[in-house]
């Protein structure tokens, strides 16, 4: 009897153990896989309030309405949740420009940003007062592939987060182009190495190999992220930005996927990932839009306003003095050579070291009287955000591009150019695109077979006014600098300035 019972007994207990152990394996499993939600901006450019992106569009955007949306997010999904930003954050609007970049700083650091990778307009503001902001951040910046002038990392080259149990490398990647991206003078020194080959390295470290997940967090365009996911599969999921690539659904280039937000802020990126024993067994993408349909989160919005407020009072701040009326008036710069033409243009062709500028007139909307000069009279004369650009074009294609200027004349154009480093005569009787009659350089005729350094703003780069012939040029540096930015740094350099005109544009008699 003791025996039969004790049988059954034993035969209860081994059953009990053998479901025990099946149960154990079963939380065992679940407890290995978990999930993470990665929520990610790109190529803001400083537009810390919301903006219409075309003529009569509702508005859009805003770091305060972001941070409606992340927070929403991190309540429905605590411990979980990553934010972070592909770069080009923080120059771009007055609100940053004229505080350093400190606003959209300080803006991430309330929205609880995890990481940012370097944009080239994230130099904008020069290697020192990056790192200044760097020190105000409450989150790393990462740049694996940037190297200071002695040879040592700029910023972290990465980094590996635990997010619910789950660690995760980020690795942050620069565009290799910057020192022609940015202006020469901000990056002197440093080197940027080839992204895809900086990140095999990295992904051969014993510490990014045991994560759970690889991140990069690059800021180095569509073309070459999906050459990065193909050459470097070890990477899990790529975070991108620099090209303002909208992607609606996630692409997967070999196991690895991929996502970026288009630009300005106007969506929110949202990657929902399952990982269980080192591998993405689900994943899930979503742009959110951000409106104004949202709440602004107070903190972030108090934060703008104060900033605006400084802005106003800073716009009355004088940075120098003209001794001379400075002629913005419409009717002049769209029709003829004016002294405040001769100055912008100079300006734009000494901040690149250009051959030439060429200035829309369309860009200047005011004069400013002989006497002090404050920011805000600068503002007024240049209220558009044009950044200079460099390019590289031919003879021929600077003689088509005066043709287009001139080709309205004597009506008023917004695209009849002011010039720097030329002069040029033409012929207002002659049909369009025929008109004019020589142009020389530096005292030399213009040579149509040889290229030329051009300095522009980004609206006639890109073809505005009619410049299709320019457009198509090579760029050589796309710097992301504004131009009015530039016009106060030269008058807070010099004691006062006196430009004249000096026959660079003619009428042929």
């Amino acid at each position: 009897m003791f025996s039969s019972h004790f049988k059954k007994l034993m035969t209860c207990l081994l059953t009990l153990v053998a479901v025990l152990a099946l149960m154990a394996g079963s939380i065992a499993a679940a407890d290995a896989q978990s999930t993470i939600t990665v929520l990610h901006v790109n190529d803001v450019h400083a537009r810390m309030e919301p903006f219409a992106p075309a003529t009569d569009a509702p508005l859009v955007g805003g770091m305060a309405n972001i941070a409606a949306k992340v927070f929403a997010i991190r309540e429905e999904q605590p411990g979980k949740v990553l934010v972070l930003s592909a770069g080009d954050m923080i120059h771009g609007t007055n609100i940053a420009n004229l505080f350093g970049g400190r606003p959209m700083i300080e803006a991430m650091n309330l929205i609880g940003f995890d990481a940012m990778a370097l944009g080239n307009h994230e130099f904008n503001y020069g290697q020192e007062a990056l790192l200044a902001l760097q020190e105000k951040a409450l989150f790393p910046f990462l740049g694996a592939n940037i190297t200071n002038p002695d040879g040592q990392p700029y910023v972290k080259p990465y980094i590996i987060k635990e997010i619910n149990n789950i660690k995760v490398a980020i690795l942050g990647f620069s565009p290799q182009e910057t020192p022609i991206a940015a202006h020469p003078k901000n990056v002197e020194g440093m080197t940027f190495a080839d992204p895809i080959e900086t990140a095999k390295q990295l992904v051969k470290i014993p510490e990014i190999q045991n994560a759970d997940l690889i991140m990069a967090l690059t800021h180095i365009g569509a073309e070459i992220d999906r050459k990065l996911a193909a050459a470097v599969p070890e990477i899990d999921v790529i975070v991108g930005g620099h090209s303002h690539t909208l992607i609606d659904q996630a692409e997967k280039i070999g196991n690895t996927i991929y996502v970026q937000t288009g630009e300005y802020g106007q969506y929110l990126g949202r990657l929902d990932l399952t990982i269980s024993n080192g591998q993405v067994v689900a994943s899930n993408y979503k742009l959110l839009p951000v409106d104004t349909s949202l709440t602004p989160v107070a903190g972030v919005q108090a934060l703008i306003d104060n900033y605006n407020a400084g802005l106003k009072d800073m716009m009355s701040t004088v940075v120098g003095e003209t001794y001379t009326d400075l002629d913005g008036a419409r009717e002049n710069v769209r029709t003829r050579e004016t002294n405040l033409g001769n100055f912008i243009a100079d300006l734009m062709r000494q901040a690149v070291g250009a051959d030439i500028a060429l200035e829309n007139g369309g860009g200047i909307r005011a004069s400013i009287p002989k006497g002090e000069v404050t920011i805000g009279d600068i503002y007024t004369v240049l209220p558009f955000d044009n950044t200079l650009v460099l390019i590289e074009a031919t003879g021929e294609q600077i003689w088509k591009a005066l043709e287009v200027s001139v080709s309205n004349y004597p009506e008023q154009s917004g695209g009849f150019l002011q010039v720097s480093g030329l002069s040029f005569v033409f012929d207002p009787n002659m049909p369009a695109g025929q008109r004019v009659v020589s142009v020389t350089v530096g005292g030399a005729p213009l040579d149509l077979a040889k290229t030329y350094k051009v300095a522009l703003n980004d609206f006639t780069a890109a073809g505005g006014d009619g410049y299709d012939v320019l457009k198509d040029a090579k760029v050589l540096a796309d710097t992301g600098i504004m131009l009015r930015d530039v016009a106060v740094e030269h008058f807070q350099s010099v004691k006062g300035i006196n430009p004249q005109i000096e026959g660079r544009i003619t009428l042929k008699k």
